[in-house]
């Protein structure tokens, strides 16, 4: 567990108001993203024929070749699963924020 210490002039109940406030903009942002990224996963699953854990799996291998939708694809699942674990980290903060 890592511990955040933060200072700031404002008094404590006006520096978390913003805290949570910043936090729940970013998730708005993130979750359209990760929404985005969702979609575009779903057409190549249809596309391709294949859940993004076959794909994964058999491009990591070296099954599927080069083509540059599969990077594509590829590129976006490590952005989904980027997206995911940066909205974890907030809304455990955002959770702290408000106890």
């Amino acid at each position: 567990m890592t511990e955040v210490l933060l200072k700031t002039k404002a008094n404590k109940e006006l520096a978390l108001e913003a805290l949570s406030s910043a936090i729940e903009r970013e998730l708005k942002i993130l979750k359209a993203k990760l929404k985005g990224f969702e979609e575009e996963i779903q057409k190549f699953e249809s596309k391709h024929r294949l859940s993004s854990k076959e794909f994964y799996e058999k491009f990591e291998s070296g099954e599927l070749g080069d083509d540059e939708d599969y990077f594509t694809w590829w590129s976006a699942i490590h952005a989904h699963e980027s997206i995911q674990a940066r909205m974890e980290t907030l809304q455990e903060l955002l959770s702290q924020c408000k106890q």
